[in-house]
């Protein structure tokens, strides 16, 4: 996706496929190639309404579908270089922290039309971006650009391959060392969006001068190909697996589901299939799948003269249940084995009149819009939190075709989170029993019902219901019609130690104007655990505000009010310590 122009197939999903030359021999060759997709689990419901229905056995086998997975994330872009301090600290790195992706693609941008020439600002405040992710989730980045410039000689062509080598090993110097992938260009895009499908071996050209300047720099960096949307081009993978695999070290796609509603269940063995095929395609050479962009049905047309971006089922009554369909997605992605994915897009893109579009597609809100969470975030954000790499993903047997179980055993401490989606609309007894394993194991259990959406101001995640004992191997339980579950042991019940070291000031700040140009400014001696997430910040036993930096300025309208402050660590478990003051 780019932020001023699509993917495709725009409003009418694939009416418009032929119009827009699809690659047809290619699209056949990837059909015929696509296995139908296996029975997806069997399962039913829980307590509320499970009463007469069998319950649904699911073994989660012993058969790895693919180890080194590397997590569930989204394609992030937080304007460092626009935004304020506070908006970093107490929202986007909060949030970050909080979600705990450990993918995330991002893309790399040029000076304004000015293909090839750096953007000193905006590369910088990239670094930084990179670097926070790095140091708050250990996330793996997916670099592509976003303006391909359009050479005219091959000389011209190694200068600019030079150019964008040079803002890469930039990155790296700058300890952006969790850069792995980078792609040329988004979506096969020169000078319109997608026009490259029609002219692969220019798409090779730029890759070859690109990997010949990191092969001769010693980069640690693997190019990506082709990073094709929709899944009808993603035949163009395939001319890329036959024309280029010596300089791609790995293969990735995107797909919008334009062509079925949040409440086709038809979708999950749709989609599953899609991926498959093209982790097979992927593994034949020896190499992995990313799914870099995906998510629900567009809308994009105008609105108030302008070009506007946007899940159509946002701020609509629907909005609850595209976060079904999109966590569907993903678990289709994993049970076929992509190495990881992401979600266009983490938060909005800032409204840029200028540019004469908006794009508004983020798990929340831009700081100029409130900042304000969507339903997908409480649903997604649990498969980012809990189904992070690196570990294996198994294979799962039994169930039907409405009840779809994951489950991911994670490296760090062989710890396991599964996530079963009830399509059936009543609640279902399931139960989930591991092949091999026999010691008793606690999983704290989490929900998301898209008729019940907390919408937490800060973003807080919903917490746990509680949880549940397996035995002997097995774990029963009621899911929900209609929700997600995520049960998981990749947590630990021990609260953070209080805060220490807090100060309060009363200050004149350089971000502050009008009434709010004084403030009260807390500062806090950083925690010492080893999983913290956050701090959540208190006046008078109020919450009042969260960060992930150890600063806070209360510039709220009862900064004046006499009473104590304190600060609250919070666990990347969602366990909270007693306040510190």
């Amino acid at each position: 996706m780019s932020s001023t122009t699509r993917r495709g197939f725009i409003r009418q999903g694939l009416v418009g496929s032929a119009a827009l030359g699809i690659l047809n021999n290619q699209k056949g060759a990837m059909m015929a190639a696509v296995a139908p997709a296996p029975p997806t689990p069997r399962s039913q419901p829980l307590r509320s309404g499970g009463q007469g229905k069998a319950t649904a056995e699911v073994l989660v086998t012993g058969k790895a579908i693919r180890q080194g997975f590397g997590g569930v994330g989204f394609h992030a872009q937080m304007f460092f270089e626009t935004a304020t301090q506070e908006f970093v600290e107490q929202v986007l790195a909060k949030r970050w922290h909080e979600l705990n992706p450990r993918f995330a693609r991002i893309f790399h941008s040029w000076a304004p039309g000015e293909p090839g020439k750096r953007d000193a600002k905006v590369l910088e405040a990239l670094a930084r971006q990179m670097v926070l992710m790095k140091e708050a989730s250990g996330t793996e980045i997916y670099l592509t650009t976003n303006e391909l410039k359009d050479t005219v000689s091959p000389q011209d062509l190694r200068a600019y391959a030079d150019a964008v080598v040079d803002d890469l090993e930039y990155l790296l110097n700058r300890g952006a060392t969790n850069l792995k992938y980078y792609c040329c260009t988004n979506e096969l895009s020169l000078i319109e969006w997608a026009d490259m499908h029609n002219d692969l071996p220019r798409f090779r050209a730029y890759h070859q001068a690109i990997a010949e300047e990191i092969k001769e720099r010693k980069l640690p960096i693997k190019l990506l190909a082709t990073d094709a949307s929709p899944t009808e081009y993603w035949g163009t993978i395939e001319w890329a697996t036959k024309n280029m695999d010596e300089i791609s070290g790995i293969y990735g796609g995107h797909h919008y589901i334009n062509e079925h509603a949040p409440d086709n269940l038809e979708f999950y063995k749709w989609f599953l299939g899609r991926c498959r095929w093209a982790v097979e395609l992927a593994k034949s050479k020896g190499k992995d799948f990313i799914l870099g962009e995906f998510g629900p049905a567009q809308y994009f047309d105008l609105k108030y003269g302008l070009r506007w971006d946007t899940c159509k089922y946002y701020g609509t009554p629907l909005e609850g249940i595209a976060g079904v369909q999109l966590v569907e997605a993903a678990m289709a992605a994993i049970n076929a084995g992509v190495y990881a994915m992401g979600y266009w897009t983490f938060m909005d893109y800032p409204d840029r009149s200028l540019e004469h579009g908006i794009n508004q597609w983020g798990v929340f809100k831009w700081l100029t819009n409130g900042t304000e969470v969507r339903a997908p975030y409480y649903a997604y954000g649990l498969l980012t939190k809990f189904f992070r790499g690196p570990g294996t993903v198994f294979q799962v047997e039994g169930g039907d075709e409405l009840l779809h179980v994951a489950a991911l055993q994670h490296d760090a401490g062989k710890t396991w989170s599964l996530a079963v989606l009830n399509r059936h609309p009543q609640a279902t007894p399931v139960a989930m029993r591991f092949e091999g394993l026999r010691e008793p194991l606690a999983f704290r259990k989490y929900v998301y019902d898209p008729r019940r959406i907390p919408l937490t101001e800060d973003g807080d995640l919903q917490e746990a219901e509680g949880k549940v004992q397996s035995q002997d191997g097995r774990v029963q339980d009621t899911v929900e019609g209609g929700t997600l579950a995520v049960y998981t042991t990749a947590y630990d019940d021990a609260a953070p130690a209080p805060v220490k070291g807090l100060t309060v000031a009363r200050i004149r700040d350089i971000r502050l104007s009008g009434e709010s140009a004084e403030a009260n400014r807390l500062t806090w001696t950083a925690s010492p655990e080893t999983d913290l997430c956050y701090y959540r910040i208190y006046h008078n036993g109020v919450r009042i505000g969260s960060t992930a930096a150890t600063e806070f300025l209360d510039t709220g309208p009862t900064r004046r009010q006499r009473g104590p402050y304190s600060v609250v660590a919070v666990d990347q478990s969602g366990n909270a310590g007693k306040p510190g003051a």
